[in-house]
């Protein structure tokens, strides 16, 4: 790296060149009176000139690259004390056989000659500059080119986001002059971009990075510029940003002169950054800019394939388990539905040929059996895999509304605790409770009362003695639980009351329980089956997400 910038050398070359212009104007007009000395004299006033031509060339921009100012600088030396060591030998070698003349000054003689020297040291340090400017510029585009073919290979071969964007992170921080690489997260929701992969960093220092895209001060930062504008942004001297100042601190302990922050993008939709730090300022040149924004894209690309392929699988397992369930359909159409009917038929033949409306009653019960089925059916169908959109419901309300259409005068429902607020959708977790206390009241007979001290009973005094059958629901620490006191269920049939068909009540269809599974697997909760305290059957959901905790 430089020691002076292309300001600093540029400026100190044409305060050279204008003093020896200053000094070798007043040498020729000692030489006025005589034309042709006088005419010779004005060549190294030229020569100093178009040092100082050069100079504020330099200090523009122009001519010499950042970085190799001090190797021009050191030309410009080499030249004078070349140039000057000529001299002196010329002077010396004539001067041995000639005499001193008195108009004779060696040192006036020597600033003559050092505009040429200086001069020619600055056309040759210029040359070597542009040379080693070309050098560098040829193995840069090779790194970059090599960078961006090893990166696009992780794009080809990576199928998982975290993945993907950690090898972006280990690709780029092994390429000078890159230091350090992270890729954040952006979060539309929470305005917030946060760290999910990093190289060249400590996990503390990460932690610590705290980039958003609102109107507070770190979110006018080049990270959140580029989220909002979607382009990238370009911080040669993060100390000379004045909207870089939040991380002035973080950038002094780390060490960073200079960061780009490049978008992840494809079409509209903004994935968030990737941030690259560099211990020097103005690394990013405008070929490596492109490539970096060509980058940027292809990881937004990348991740977007990704995406589609994990909806895909999901479709694709949806679509098998859709097929799993006309499977199972297709066995309760060909069997169970086919035995009702047959039922049916036979009856209402015994009823045309007797006349006997006993016939008539079987065939009703046969076709309500059928309804019962096509019910079940039609519900197992329409559920779908994944609640999209929840709701915050008082559980209590719910029990209670479930009770009202599947509870039974037989039966007493009992509240053991302050239910809370549940996060679902209120439909399907009402369905799931009635399917819950449809398999107590079918499958309960007489048996002890629940005894409970907290409990609070629904119903008169009188329906509570006539009831033969006790339906608690009460808290858990990760959810909510269903219990009744009746028989329960043998503990070898606890790991299949919950596949399609299984019954042991002789009006049951098979498919209540299911569809409770597949209502909580929806709601990404968990059901088991256990044994309650007084022996019934007791029915746990867990992990119910609360919002009142």
């Amino acid at each position: 790296m430089s020691r002076f910038s292309t300001r600093t050398g540029g400026m100190a070359t044409a305060a050279v060149g204008f003093v020896l212009t200053a000094l070798l104007v007043q040498h020729a007009y000692m030489f006025r009176g005589v034309p042709a000395h006088a005419t010779l004299e004005t060549v190294p006033v030229f020569a100093s000139i178009a040092v100082g031509i050069a100079g504020v060339t330099i200090a523009r921009g122009g001519v010499v690259s950042e970085g190799f100012v001090d190797r021009a600088l050191l030309w410009m030396i080499a030249g004078v004390v070349a140039i000057g060591a000529l001299n002196a030998w010329i002077v010396a070698e004539i001067h041995l056989f000639v005499p001193f003349s008195p108009m004779f000054d060696p040192w006036r003689e020597f600033f003559s000659v050092i505009p040429f020297g200086v001069l020619l040291g600055l056309l040759v340090g210029i040359y070597d500059a542009r040379r080693l400017e070309q050098q560098r510029d040829i193995r840069q585009l090779n790194r970059i080119n090599e960078t961006l073919r090893i990166t696009a290979q992780e794009l080809v071969d990576t199928s998982d986001r975290d993945e993907l964007e950690q090898a972006v992170c280990d690709r780029l921080s092994e390429s000078a002059p890159y230091d350090s690489v992270w890729v954040g997260r952006y979060d539309p929701d929470d305005q917030v971009v946060r760290p999910s992969a990093w190289a060249g960093f400590d996990d503390e220092y990460v932690e610590s990075i705290e980039v958003t895209t609102d109107t507070s001060d770190h979110g006018r930062g080049a990270g959140g510029r580029a989220i909002k504008t979607g382009e990238p942004q370009w911080v040669p001297d993060v100390y000379a940003d004045p909207t870089m100042k939040p991380w002035w601190g973080m950038f002094e302990r780390h060490g960073a002169e200079s960061l780009a922050a490049v978008p992840i993008t494809h079409d509209e939709t903004v994935y968030g950054f990737f941030s690259i730090y560099a211990d020097r300022q103005n690394v990013f040149d405008e070929r490596e800019r492109e490539v970096l924004s060509e980058l940027g894209d292809s990881v937004g690309h990348a991740i977007a394939s990704i995406e589609a392929r994990e909806r895909l699988a999901t479709r694709e397992r949806e679509l098998a388990r859709q097929n799993e369930r006309l499977e199972e359909f297709a066995g309760v159409v060909s069997h169970d539905l086919r035995s009702p009917l047959n039922v049916a038929e036979g009856y209402l033949d015994l009823a045309r040929e007797t006349g006997d409306d006993e016939y008539f009653e079987r065939v009703e019960t046969a076709l309500d059996r059928m309804n019962t089925l096509i019910d079940d059916l039609l519900t197992l169908a329409r559920q779908g895999d994944t609640v999209d959109e929840v709701e915050h419901v008082p559980l209590r309300e719910v029990v209670e509304r479930a009770w009202s259409t599947a509870g039974s005068s037989d039966a007493t429902l009992r509240i053991a605790d302050d239910l809370g607020v549940v996060a679902c959708d209120r439909n399907r977790l009402r369905q799931l409770l009635e399917n819950l206390f449809r398999n107590a009241v079918e499958h309960g007979s007489t048996g002890p009362q629940s005894e409970s001290a907290d409990s609070v009973e629904h119903g008169t005094e009188d329906d509570r003695d006539a009831a033969d059958l006790a339906v608690t629901v009460g808290r858990t620490p990760s959810g909510f639980y269903v219990a009744d006191d009746g028989p329960g269920i043998p503990a070898d049939a606890h790991d299949r009351v919950f596949d399609v068909g299984y019954t042991t009540h002789e009006s049951g269809t098979g498919f209540g329980l299911n569809i409770v599974r597949q209502i909580a697997d929806a709601h990404g909760w968990s059901v088991s089956l256990t044994e309650s305290a007084s022996g019934g059957a007791r029915f746990e959901l867990a992990g119910v997400d609360f919002t009142d905790e």
